[in-house]
């Protein structure tokens, strides 16, 4: 065939019907067809077939209303999106669409209308895509989105809200509003310095904690706070960057507790603990003395009244006797409860194992804690001041050695477990146990669930360890019953190793031997 000079000669290959018909026929991931004026199929390609489900002999020829749920045909969608395309040009529309076994999915669907050359509508070109994992993970997404604003907004013992890069507030929870004051409408868009009492905004905190907040991933910061009324309130604040994939910053999450109660609660011990001390010192300046007379006098009266106190008369100056030693050592315990409270603490890396070993030595001395059964489970390393710990051990293990005393087959437990990033220490011994009724008076001064004269003490040891406990920041309690012993447990914080690999543990066969 020749080819005069001007005609275009190349990619006539290309630029075939037959051509198109392949790249049609090629796409899997669309459904491209076309409909005739009147919204019937007239072509149909590999990849509606894959995604509708019908064979071109099962569709070509049928409405396209075919593909609308039953409710969208009697709405009369069909028929409104043919209109739309024919007048428009292009209709596009998000649905649900049906599939030939009845399953529905969703539809991202555009249609085009096709002209003749005159500009009537001859047909319409019809693409279809299946947008149903996109629409899953958008509603899977709001879904979560919606779940963590009802959890957030569910929260009413702190403010938690969004500032934006400069510090305005972007959002507002009911537990904000509950806390600090203001309703919603009112702060969104104010800056949050209006939060802080004047020296603090004057002096620029808390443009310092954004900063600090930016340069550490996260500050926290217990201060006063101002709420809308004028009124003062202690809160624990945590502000941390939040920033999108890219790292660009979006602003600051805020998070704000109301501890306005446990402050004056802490001030409240502060002052009850000045107050005791001043009342130990009272007591033992006033008290010793008179203590120190009778105690003398007792020793003195056998020696100058010879020969003239019967046996009667001479075990009642031993009561005398031992009576003043015991208001000593009242007075003392009650000294060494009040220097607690204002004694400096060291915090350092401890073994327990160490701390129980020695506890232990020191308790297999008397010969009354001889035979009792003791095992301790491995120990690990916790984060507090050794000889206050050790002072917890001497108290909690000694009462367990105590309170079995003279009971069958004396066994006392040691161990512990580690639940979330603490570690729960427990002893427990087979004694003669105590009611759950009055486990409240355990850890008070001077409170004993059993007779002074069958279990000796000072009445104050676990009232010290309670109040050691408290200072680590853990907590103490205790659970028994009569006559089956009791457990006693105390948590302390935890540190990154354990103590297994540099410090051997005390065995059950270690502990009868000591004892």
């Amino acid at each position: 065939m020749l080819i005069s000079r001007g005609e275009p000669a190349h990619h006539t290959a290309l630029e075939t019907p037959d051509t198109f018909r392949r790249l049609v026929d090629g796409i899997e991931d669309f459904a491209i067809y076309m409909l005739d004026g009147g919204g019937r199929v007239a072509t149909w390609n590999p990849g509606a077939q894959r995604l509708k489900g019908y064979r071109p002999e099962e569709i070509i020829g049928r409405p396209y209303a075919t593909f609308f749920p039953p409710e969208a045909v009697a709405a009369g969608r069909p028929a409104r999106l043919l209109a739309i395309a024919a007048r428009e040009g292009r209709a596009e529309d998000e649905g649900w669409r049906v599939r030939k076994d009845g399953s529905r999915f969703w539809a991202d669907a555009i249609m085009t209308a096709l002209r003749d050359a005159g500009g009537a509508v001859i047909g319409f070109a019809k693409v279809t895509r299946d947008m149903t994992a996109q629409r899953q993970a958008q509603q899977a997404l709001r879904e979560s989105e919606e779940r963590f604003r009802l959890l957030v907004d569910a929260v009413k013992d702190y403010a938690i809200f969004m500032l934006d890069p400069d510090g305005r507030v972007m959002s507002w929870t009911p537990g904000a509003e509950r806390i600090i004051g203001y309703r919603a409408e009112a702060i969104i868009g104010q800056h949050f310095s209006q939060f802080y009492p004047s020296d603090d905004a004057a002096q620029g905190k808390p443009a310092w904690e954004l900063q600090q907040a930016l340069a550490e991933g996260r500050h926290e910061d217990e201060g006063w706070r101002i709420r809308k009324d004028g009124s003062r309130f202690w809160a624990n604040v945590v502000i941390a960057p939040v920033r999108d994939a890219h790292g660009a910053l979006l602003g600051f999450a805020k998070v704000t507790r109301d501890l306005t109660r446990r402050r004056r609660d802490e001030e409240s011990l502060a002052q009850a603990n000045a107050e005791l001390e001043k009342f130990s010192y009272s007591v033992s300046h006033d008290l010793r003395a008179p203590l120190r007379a009778i105690s003398g006098y007792a020793e003195l009266l056998p020696r100058e009244q010879a020969g003239r106190l019967d046996e009667e008369g001479l075990r009642h100056l031993r009561v005398i006797r031992d009576s003043a030693a015991q208001g000593g050592e009242l007075i003392d315990a009650l000294l060494k409860f009040s220097r607690l409270g204002r004694q400096a603490m060291t915090r350092v890396e401890v073994d327990l194992t160490t701390v129980v070993r020695h506890v232990l030595d020191e308790l297999q001395q008397p010969e009354e804690h001889r035979g009792v059964e003791v095992v301790v489970a491995p120990l690990p390393l916790v984060t507090g001041d050794p000889a206050l710990l050790r002072m917890v051990f001497a108290n909690l293990v000694g009462n367990a050695f105590k309170f079995s005393r003279g009971r069958p087959n004396r066994r006392v437990a040691i161990g512990t477990e580690l639940r979330e990033g603490e570690v729960v220490c427990y002893i427990r011994d087979n004694g003669v146990g105590f009611d759950m009724r009055f486990a409240e008076k355990l850890f008070g001064v001077f409170q004993r669930l059993h007779r002074a004269d069958e279990f000796e003490g000072s009445g104050v040891g676990l009232a010290l360890a309670q109040r050691i406990v408290q200072r680590h920041g853990g907590r103490i309690w205790a659970d028994g019953k009569p006559n089956q012993g009791a457990t006693f447990y105390f948590t302390i914080p935890a540190t990154a190793r354990r103590a297994d690999d540099h410090a051997p543990t005390p065995t059950t066969a270690d502990a009868k031997k000591a004892h």
